[in-house]
């Protein structure tokens, strides 16, 4: 991971986005380079909701699963950490209405998933501040549940799936492993 301190902020760029990048450009319909510009104006939101609530960027990540900002909220109330951590949403949702996009809505609810690590399972932990255990039940269904989707049609590739956004999947798969800070 190649790492840069940028005016008091960590920017953080991981082989894995770089190969993500690289891959997208072989796509014939662009699918992932789609994905990886909604997830830059999800992150877009995010930064606006931090700038507007004076919370501190920390850190900028570019990593094979996307984007992701980090900022010191914890001096801020309860209202403007709620708007920080579900800004990033909020837009997809905003240019999915606007744009009658379904892959703004993906994302969106991708990002709302109650795991501890996604903008879903800040919100829960902020709003259940004493409920760590149960994040973490929720957490694990979740993925189980993803898991056993997955594994499910694992089997079957549906229709329209190409070679490289199965190489990407394993790619941002490796990389979330690989690139996960300690």
């Amino acid at each position: 991971m190649l790492t840069l301190r940028i005016l008091r902020t960590d920017l953080r760029i991981g082989f894995g986005f770089l190969l993500v990048t690289a891959v997208s450009f072989l796509e014939p319909n662009g699918i992932t380079g789609i994905c990886l510009l909604f997830c830059f104006m999800h992150e877009l939101g995010h930064l606006l909701a931090m700038k507007l609530t004076g919370a501190e960027v920390t850190g900028i990540r570019f990593y094979g699963g996307g984007i992701g900002i980090s900022a010191d909220t914890e001096g801020l109330g309860k209202p403007a950490r709620l708007l920080v951590y579900s800004a990033g949403c909020l837009t997809n949702l905003v240019f999915a209405l606007i744009l009658r996009d379904p892959i703004n809505l993906a994302i969106a609810l991708f990002n709302l998933m109650p795991v501890s690590y996604f903008d879903g399972g800040m919100i829960l932990r902020l709003i259940f501040p004493n409920g760590e255990k149960l994040l973490n039940i929720v957490s694990i269904v979740t993925i189980s549940v993803l898991i056993i989707a997955f594994f499910d049609s694992a089997l079957t590739v549906p229709a329209g799936v190409s070679i490289s956004q199965i190489v990407t999947l394993f790619v941002i798969i490796a990389s979330e492993l690989i690139d996960r800070e300690v």
